[in-house]
């Protein structure tokens, strides 16, 4: 829970402070915002690289090719705090998070790499990922007309799974090799975007908006050694040392949303409802011919697409400080 009150006090002190700089009346708005959201992660093709201690023993990089993940799907809520002052520049912080599960299923196309000669071998292996998201955006923003606003900011995104793999090795001596593992990534950059708003009748709107944003991300695995084995004929119960490093990659990409938005005066509340896009490509240092040398921690994601869409609803209720 460190980074996500982390993330929330970082919006909290970009916007309290507005109100002492400044000798003049603002807007403070709070609420809350819910997705359902579809997720195809970059990974979903289930391709992985990682470095193992075998019962050799010997010291081998084992690289996966598994059946693909299914996009996943589930709900995402959280917070959404905003200071609008001096009639045109506002400063909003939205923290989001839900769970998602994934789960793969079928032939997989291994392959052992050592300084022997590479050995492909099929197997039948089974994935369960039960992933927790959290998505966070903080920006400051200007309106240069009444229906035109450009923000920039800084964003935080990230997730965390609980990875539970069976593996049944379809070779000359069939193994059945069992993996749990906790991959934690971490995501930080920045990014600008427009904003416009339409007024279609009295105190309804239509928004829309469009953004870039480049992240820079690190993945951490953790391996848990005890429940990480492989039994085979001849070697019976044999626990597996495996030696992940940390991953490092680069994504950029852009974000889309257009919603419908009403006042209610009365209260001082907006609703909204619409939908939003995000797509990411990445960028991972990855070479089959020098996997020694790799920014891979596990999932080889490089030259894929990060696909985050679904439908947003939020309430937000706004009310005057000063005079």
């Amino acid at each position: 829970m460190k980074r996500f009150t982390a993330t929330a006090i970082l919006g909290i002190m970009l916007i309290l402070p507005v109100r002492s700089a400044i000798a003049a009346p603002v807007d403070l708005s709070i609420g809350g915002t819910v997705w359902y959201i579809w997720w195809k992660p970059a990974w979903a093709d289930a391709k992985s690289s990682m470095r193992v201690i075998s019962p050799a023993p010997a010291a081998i990089i084992m690289a996966e090719d598994a059946a693909d993940f299914k996009t996943g799907s589930n709900a995402m809520a959280g917070p959404v705090i905003s200071i609008g002052f001096l009639d045109r520049w506002s400063i909003q912080s939205v923290l989001t998070m839900g769970r998602i599960a994934y789960r793969s299923k079928g032939i997989s196309r291994d392959l052992q790499m050592t300084f022997a000669p590479w050995d492909y071998s099929p197997s039948i292996k089974s994935y369960n990922r039960d992933v927790l998201k959290w998505d966070s955006d903080t920006s400051i923003g200007c309106a240069v007309h009444r229906m035109v606003k450009i923000f920039a900011g800084f964003k935080h995104q990230g997730y965390r799974y609980e990875e539970r793999m069976k593996d049944l090795l379809i070779t000359a001596n069939p193994a059945w090799f069992t993996r749990e593992l906790t991959d934690d990534v971490r995501s930080y950059g920045g990014g600008l975007g427009i904003g416009l708003t339409f007024p279609l009748a009295t105190d309804f709107y239509l928004m829309m908006s469009v953004s870039g944003v480049v992240l820079w991300s690190l993945e951490t695995i953790m391996i848990r050694q005890n429940k990480t084995y492989i039994i085979d004929p001849f070697s019976g119960f044999v626990l597996l040392s495996m030696f992940p490093r940390r991953g490092r990659y680069l994504s950029y990409g852009g974000t889309a949303s257009l919603s419908f938005a009403y006042s209610i005066e009365k209260i001082n509340t907006t609703l909204s409802l619409g939908g939003r896009y995000q797509l990411l490509y990445n960028s991972q240092k990855y070479s089959r011919n020098n996997p020694l040398y790799n920014e891979v921690a596990s999932n080889v994601i490089d030259g894929q697409y990060d696909h985050f869409f679904g439908i947003t609803f939020s309430a937000i209720y706004t009310f005057h400080i000063g005079k």
